[in-house]
């Protein structure tokens, strides 16, 4: 044989041997991705920047003590050499289209709330799961890719936190609005190609709550594996983006147009939402009594049915979480905001007035049962996994004095275009002292 067609012989041979190898090493399993090394600080408690960097977030806050109660510290006024204890950890899941300023607001909320975990409840760190890459909340809540992304983080955080602080650390997440799909996507194994979901970490969860679901009442509650249990509230008030948003733009999905033919997408109050109906295929606990005795079934029987049944369920907001207007009016649903996305029984739910908005005059009339309803009902939820109260003590005021009736749609109150979140009194301005917090978490 000439020497050419040797040559030629071996080099097509060279290429296919190295067409068989990439094929091959295409098909072998890749090694899984390992949640991020933090640096030194990974064993230990952690500086507010380390903190930022372990579980992606640009912002927390920290749960301290003031004369016997819980008060709330931003991370930014923390100083720089301070040490935080993160064994106890609360994941806020962002609505589409909020700001780091006014999730911080809930945030505070949440940590100011009276419950804590059963071990050293008064440590607490939230953390915020940013994902909106933009403030158009319609256009985020159909962002699946961002919303897929953020699940693939929330398996990081949870993985992180497991592996910090091992059985005896506890970690539980809230999802709000589209916030509920990112969980839903994260607890379900969907992620990013190229990205792994930490089944570990996943499990790690005590509980899960969802505020304002965007999620159609027939939905999967991939929830079953956690620690504790899945609490999601149910607002029969909230007409904005719960009861419709399965339809005409379902979080991290393409509007179904095809359903839109359906007459009951164009009820004011259709039986597909989540938020407004609670998830079909779980049962709905009504009252403080019913977590008792469920509570007392699993101390006598962990894993019997009773605690089987029961380990996700859905829980109504008191009746007087109720907006109200400029002109001193409840607000009963959202049904004349349909287009300028106000929603004040939507976001009522985490603590915040209309159109997520602490700075406006409407939001001070309903402000203290906002807020308490966060303290006291959604901190039980995710910290206790149980709700102790279903009434609130502080009532929407309205300011109408003479209790007219001064109908006036919601729609047409216009509100500011830039958000003028405002710094609760409660929230100091500046900490220099390190907060009192262990320097090394327990050992596993």
């Amino acid at each position: 044989m000439p020497t050419r067609m040797r040559l030629c012989l071996f080099a097509a041979l060279a290429l296919f041997l190295a067409a068989c190898a990439a094929s091959c090493g295409g098909c072998e399993p890749q090694a899984q991705r390992r949640p991020r090394h933090i640096g030194s600080d990974v064993l230990g408690a952690l500086a507010p920047q380390a903190l930022r960097d372990a579980y992606a977030t640009p912002a927390f806050v920290v749960r301290d003590l003031a004369d016997g109660r819980h008060v709330a510290l931003q991370d930014t006024d923390l100083a720089p050499g301070a040490r935080v204890d993160d064994s106890n950890l609360l994941i806020y899941a962002e609505g589409s289209g909020d700001t780091v300023d006014a999730s911080r607001w809930t945030m505070r909320l949440l940590a100011e709330s009276p419950y804590g975990f059963p071990d050293r409840p008064e440590r607490l760190v939230v953390v915020l799961l940013k994902w909106s890459e933009t403030q158009d909340v319609v256009t985020e809540h159909l962002n699946r890719k961002a919303q897929l992304q953020a699940a693939a983080r929330l398996n990081d955080m949870l993985e992180i936190h497991r592996r910090r602080h091992g059985a005896r650390g506890h970690a539980s997440v809230i999802g709000f609005s589209a916030g509920t799909r990112v969980t839903q996507f994260a607890f379900s194994g969907q992620v990013p190609e190229g990205e792994d979901t930490h089944p570990e970490g996943l499990a790690h969860a005590d509980h899960i709550v969802f505020l304002g679901s965007s999620m159609c009442c027939l939905d999967e509650t991939p929830y079953d594996k956690i620690r504790g249990r899945f609490l999601s509230f149910v607002n029969p008030r909230d007409t904005h983006y719960g009861d419709r948003a399965p339809y005409t733009a379902p979080a991290g999905e393409s509007p179904r147009f095809l359903k839109m033919l359906d007459p009951a997408s164009l009820q004011r109050h259709p039986n597909f939402g989540a938020s407004v109906l609670g998830f079909r295929r779980i049962p709905t606990l009504t009252s403080a009594e019913q977590f008792d005795a469920l509570e007392a079934a699993r101390a006598a029987d962990p894993q019997g049915p009773v605690a089987r049944a029961f380990r996700m369920v859905n829980v109504p907001v008191p009746m007087g979480l109720v907006p109200y207007n400029l002109f001193g009016d409840p607000v009963p649903n959202d049904d004349a905001d349909d287009y300028l996305n106000l929603a004040p029984n939507h976001y009522t739910m985490v603590g915040r007035g209309p159109a997520g908005r602490t700075g406006v005059p409407t939001f001070a009339q309903y402000r203290a049962a906002a807020e308490e309803f966060v303290r006291e009902q959604v901190g039980a939820a995710a910290l206790r996994g149980r709700v102790f109260r279903f009434d609130l003590e502080a009532q929407p005021v309205g300011a109408n004095p003479l209790k007219l009736p001064l109908f006036f749609p919601w729609a047409i109150i216009r509100q500011p275009a830039e958000d003028k979140t405002e710094t609760p009194k409660e929230m100091p301005k500046e900490k220099s002292e390190t907060p009192d917090v262990p320097s090394e978490p327990p050992a596993d």
